[in-house]
């Protein structure tokens, strides 16, 4: 057997990966504004790789900063998350309709592996691995519709539902959480029909909506 290289991440990326873990587990909450000179003291590293961490993280969508503005975690608000629900919605039942006669017995086994990741990342509450299998677990009908601007929308969106999902396990618990409406997306994804995973995205949606909104204030 070949021996591959490990190679080592850089600092800022090794950084990056601290303050995504950081806001994904809640130590650095939805709107908390940062500063460098905090973060630098609190992760113990030079400012120079911290500020390639951050621009990296503002790039991919979990840190916002607005001109003349402090940093921040990106918030959520209940506006925020119906919009997000609704496209996801939208995005995810699009994304079945393209894929739905790609689908092989080998893609139907890797969503099956994907489940099985996840699970095994819930059973050891691992948070930020959970929402890692989460993304994964869903990511897999995008890669399958073969769908560029699809796909694109959606890892756009990701930043967005990671928040979501990690202030979601945060409120209701790492283990189980998702668990059995999972299991059901599995089942008819792999063995289903169309109108069945379709209408189960819908209701697992509005169900992931309406608990998280006890969490949020209301917007004045």
């Amino acid at each position: 057997m070949p021996v591959t290289e490990i190679r080592q991440l850089p600092l800022s990326e090794q950084i990056r990966d601290m303050l995504r873990d950081r806001i994904i587990e809640g130590d650095l909450q939805p709107g908390e504004k940062l500063t460098e000179t905090d973060l630098s003291r609190k992760l113990n590293v030079s400012r120079g790789p911290l500020r390639e961490a951050i621009m990296q993280l503002t790039e991919e969508g979990l840190l916002v900063k607005a001109p003349y503005k402090a940093l921040r975690v990106r918030s959520v608000s209940r506006k925020e998350l119906r919009e997000l629900y609704s496209i996801r919605t939208a995005l995810e039942r699009f994304a079945f309709e393209q894929a739905w006669e790609k689908r092989t017995e080998a893609d139907n086994e890797e969503l099956r592996a994907r489940f099985a990741r996840l699970e095994d990342a819930r059973n050891r509450r691992d948070l930020t691995a959970s929402v890692e299998g989460e993304i994964a677990f869903h990511n897999w009908v995008y890669e399958l519709s073969d769908h560029g601007l699809l796909l694109a929308q959606w890892q756009k969106l990701i930043p967005r539902v990671q928040i979501y999902m990690s202030l979601h396990q945060r409120l209701h618990g790492v283990s189980g959480v998702f668990m059995t409406a999972n299991a059901e997306y599995l089942k008819l994804a792999t063995s289903g029909t169309l109108d069945h995973i379709c209408n189960h995205i819908s209701q697992h949606m509005q169900a992931g909506l309406d608990e998280v909104y006890a969490s949020i204030p209301h917007e004045e």
